[in-house]
């Protein structure tokens, strides 16, 4: 059956499919003076960093995800309920259904999208747990619908547990990962994995502006031409609520005859991070 979304879809990755040819043949008339593995080596290492710098926008998505959930989950739950939601804009409707003792809330960010702190979210959260505000553990769902963070979808679920005070005494959210990304050229991948995040600034008093989180996991990006990302936080990464990217932390990323650490900073709200490959080679990622 004829389908214009399949045909359009296909012409995003012919496209994206085009770029690279055309890009692997340009280095290849550049590096003419070059021996046949040096130019191939250099070609690699250039899609190699394109795939790195997607996996970083995804890894800075995912904490724009994890903000506007954990925001309006405390907010519902929280010792005082604002009736006008204190974090997001005029344009999303938030509704709530109670059953039992379960609570479902569905965020809707409209097809048009809301600008959030910088970023335009499209589509729908639907979040359902249940209602027990002195549980010291909680499990929270949700799913993401038409779901978009600025120009990449996200698809899936996520399964949060709550913990209201860890070790540290912190309130603490470990998440499992279960999402589907597509970004605007076409390229799709998949993530699954593990993430904590523990807050450890500004809990519980009513601004969000002033929220820091500390992130701690492993997970995997796998692309659909095969290649795999494996993902190590090595030095935790730090969350301002004020900023819209990741500020510093390192990750260690693992790939099949590619791997190196990805530096998010030193604290500097900035959009950029230095990938440095094996060989200690420096590549600016921009996010």
């Amino acid at each position: 059956m004829f389908s214009l979304k399949n045909v359009t879809l296909k012409l995003n990755i012919m496209k994206n499919s085009i770029f690279k040819f055309g890009l692997i043949t340009l280095l290849s008339v550049i590096l003419i003076g070059c021996n046949k593995d040096e130019a191939e080596d250099q070609v690699i290492q250039l899609l190699n960093t394109e795939e790195t710098t997607l996996n970083a926008k995804v890894d800075n998505a995912t904490e724009v995800i994890s903000d506007t959930f954990l925001q309006i989950y405390e907010n519902e739950e929280g010792l005082i309920k604002k009736p006008i939601h204190p974090f997001l804009p005029d344009c999303v409707v938030i509704t709530v259904e109670i059953t039992d003792m379960s609570k479902n809330v569905t965020v809707d960010f409209g097809s048009e999208g809301c600008d959030v702190r910088g970023h335009v979210i499209k589509g729908m959260i639907n979040m359902s747990y249940m209602v027990d505000v002195d549980a010291m553990t909680l499990v929270l769902n949700y799913v993401l619908e038409d779901f978009f963070i600025d120009d990449i979808r996200f698809e899936g679920k996520r399964i949060v547990t709550r913990q209201k005070s860890n070790d540290n005494g912190n309130p603490q959210y470990v998440m499992d990962l279960d999402l589907k990304v597509t970004f605007a050229d076409g390229t799709e991948a998949t993530r699954t994995g593990t993430k904590t995040r523990e807050w450890v600034e500004g809990s519980f008093n009513g601004n969000w502006g002033d929220n820091v989180f500390l992130i701690t996991g492993a997970w995997e990006t796998n692309f659909v031409n095969g290649n795999v990302h494996s993902t190590t936080i090595i030095t935790p990464l730090r969350r301002e609520a004020s900023c819209k990217f990741l500020v510093s932390g390192v990750v260690d990323l693992v790939r099949t005859n590619y791997s190196g650490s990805l530096d998010y900073g030193d604290g500097e709200c900035d959009n950029t991070a230095v990938f440095v490959n094996t060989d200690g080679e420096e590549k600016e990622i921009r996010l």
